[in-house]
């Protein structure tokens, strides 16, 4: 076995059979992006709406922040707060070493963000639980730096999500390993006032949750219609800086964003967010339709799972072929050097040594491929380079037999991967998925799979199919010898 520097880090892999890791983090992110810009707008519309009770002297609209502070702090702090562990165990579970690389590069990034936390759990505490015994004068102040502080943890986590996509200075972060070079990228402004306009549109949202509750009808048109405002206007916002968003990504993501995702996808997204502008709209017209609850909550489900969840999971497919920085593939390998962080690619090593020698949770059995063990090693090399973003279970997501329906010759099979996955742009290199770094065994042995795959399934489509190519079927004779024995 290889020395322990060549092993792709220390970790096993995560499969999820028939769902994909990728979901599980696309769905634990779409909760916790729902509620923490739930809670980021609200902070600001708690704290526009106390200044304008205490400049008008509101008994009312007093009550009304008082409601609306506790929704704010039981919906997006108590349940957000279960949601952003399940994130962290997630993406740490299936891209361990692309966690580990952003936790070591944006160290002092994420310490200031937990101050901010920590400091915004306290303080939405101390104002509700507060709320009648401070001075309503500080109690604005306060609403305010509670706003501006909550709004400061979006501004370090932006940076982040969009070091992820790109790095900002790419070969001067790469050199150096200052984090500042990778923090502030070429789409981290649209980045943040794209959030920042949407979460006002979800803040509004609650908002009128809330508001349901108010007793005056005039009182409650008002904040109907306001609320109505900024969401609409949220919304508008958020198309402009999308589009200004959109103009900043690398070529590969606009390649994905229009040839790979599911139009459905894109669809639903502009679907519902049509249909949220309608009905701000609607509220705005005729504030007095704000009269149930039930409605709007399956409204906040319905962004969830028509616009937040396709959005999410189309920003993770726009990184493709990498999980962080340019510099390390969705698969965990690391994809080019980065001499500022002690880093060098792997690509090389794992082209000369092998996939399955270098890591360290294959079986000993299949390390040394033989032709009794080559469809083993064939499953282990699709389970360790393709299970990231591929199923191997015909009902998972873009599961991999039927991308490749219908190939039964292994040659064939292995010249698709030599030129797909081989790194040469002008062979037919996706620029979406990972150089296929592996020993020309562990190529023919992963198409020997494919090939087996799509076997499999056609049987399970057609009776008696014929085993489509000689060598599988000397090992399918073989299997059943072993077995009747």
């Amino acid at each position: 076995m290889m020395a322990q520097h060549g092993l792709i880090g220390l970790f096993p892999q995560w499969y999820v059979p028939n769902f994909g890791s990728g979901y599980i983090v696309a769905l634990y992110a779409s909760i916790h992006m729902l509620l923490s810009h739930i809670s980021v707008g609200s902070s600001f519309l708690v704290a526009y709406f106390y200044t304008k009770a205490y400049k008008n002297n509101d008994e009312q609209l007093f009550r009304y922040v008082k409601q609306y502070l506790l929704r704010f702090l039981i919906y997006p702090y108590i349940i957000g707060s279960v949601t952003g562990p399940g994130i962290w165990f997630s993406t740490t579970v299936s891209a361990p070493r692309g966690i580990s690389s952003l936790i070591h590069n944006f160290v002092w990034v994420w310490g200031a963000e937990e101050i901010f936390f920590i400091s915004e759990v306290m303080l939405i505490y101390i104002l509700y639980y507060n709320y009648e015994r401070i001075a309503r004068r500080t109690f604005m102040h306060w609403t305010w730096g509670f706003a501006f502080l909550s709004w400061g943890t979006m501004l370090l986590i932006v940076g982040i999500l969009s070091f992820m996509l790109t790095p900002g200075q790419r070969d001067t972060w790469a050199q150096t390993g200052n984090m500042l070079y990778g923090f502030w990228t070429t789409n981290y402004f649209p980045h943040v006032f794209m959030r920042t306009s949407f979460m006002f549109a979800l803040a509004a949202l609650l908002g009128l949750v809330v508001a349901v509750y108010i007793k005056n009808p005039k009182l409650k048109q008002e904040v109907v219609r306001e609320l109505s405002l900024i969401g609409m206007g949220g919304i508008f916002f958020g198309g402009v800086f999308l589009y200004w968003y959109l103009r900043t990504i690398p070529a590969r993501s606009e390649l994905i964003l229009t040839q790979v995702i599911p139009q459905p996808f894109l669809l639903t997204i502009g679907f519902a967010v049509l249909g949220l502008t309608l009905f701000f709209a609607a509220y705005f017209i005729w504030p007095k339709l704000n009269q149930s609850r039930a409605l709007l909550v399956a409204l906040f489900i319905g962004v969830l799972v028509l616009a937040i969840f396709p959005s999410e999971r189309a920003r993770e497919w726009m990184r493709k072929p990498y999980v962080a920085g340019e510099f390390m593939y969705v698969n965990q390998v690391i994809a080019r050097d980065v001499p500022g962080r002690g880093m060098k690619s792997e690509l090389p090593l794992l082209a000369e040594e092998g996939m399955l020698k270098a890591h360290p949770f294959v079986p000993e059995s299949v390390k040394t491929i033989t032709p009794d063990n080559a469809l083993e090693a064939g499953r282990a090399m699709a389970m360790i380079a393709c299970a990231n973003c591929h199923s191997l279970d015909e009902r998972g997501p873009r599961p991999l037999v039927l991308k490749m329906q219908g190939v039964n010759n292994p040659e064939i099979m292995l010249q698709f991967l030599e030129r797909r996955l081989g790194g040469d742009m002008t062979q037919g290199q996706a620029p979406y998925m990972p150089i296929l770094a592996a020993t020309e065994a562990e190529k023919r042995a992963l198409a020997n799979y494919l090939v087996e795959l799509n076997r499999q399934f056609l049987e399970k489509k057609v009776k008696n199919t014929p085993l489509p190519y000689p060598l599988l079927q000397e090992r399918s004779s073989q299997h059943q010898e072993r077995s009747s024995r």
